[in-house]
């Protein structure tokens, strides 16, 4: 079973990789789970500066946060890519996961992203994803 992202967001055009994560990163910050924003971030960005590429179109910047009592998921889908970020020739980065997840389950975080990384394998998720025209739709698909 699939980690339900607690945010979903649809991109008809393309968009910047810094403007999705930070639309992102702030729809996790107020998911309802208090957790140091900025400490955070700064993990995010690290992560990012060491590469978040997974392959298959998807970006997954992510962190392990203390006392955080459950993984959060923002998920974005950019049919037309996302820009501003360094690939390999001929990919685009299509997808978005921000993932945060607690320090004190390493089960949990790996879990999360194999979650995402099933659906993203699954060429029929994908398309569906992909085709979305709501963001419910989208949330729908996990």
């Amino acid at each position: 079973m699939s980690l339900v992202p607690c945010h979903v967001r649809l991109c008809p055009q393309p968009e910047t990789f810094v403007r999705a994560l930070g639309l992102a990163y702030d729809a996790l910050v107020h998911a309802g789970h208090p957790f140091d924003a900025l400490a955070v971030w700064g993990s995010l960005k690290e992560r990012v500066d060491q590469g978040i590429y997974m392959g298959q179109g998807l970006l997954l910047p992510h962190a392990r946060i203390l006392g955080l009592p459950e993984p959060l998921m923002s998920f974005s889908v950019c049919p037309s890519g996302f820009t501003g970020i360094s690939l390999r020739a001929g990919e685009v980065a299509q997808f978005l996961c921000v993932l945060l997840s607690p320090a004190e389950s390493a089960t949990a975080h790996t879990v999360a992203i194999a979650g995402v990384a099933k659906n993203l394998l699954d060429e029929d998720w994908k398309k569906k994803a992909l085709a979305a025209t709501s963001e419910d739709e989208l949330k729908a698909l996990f």
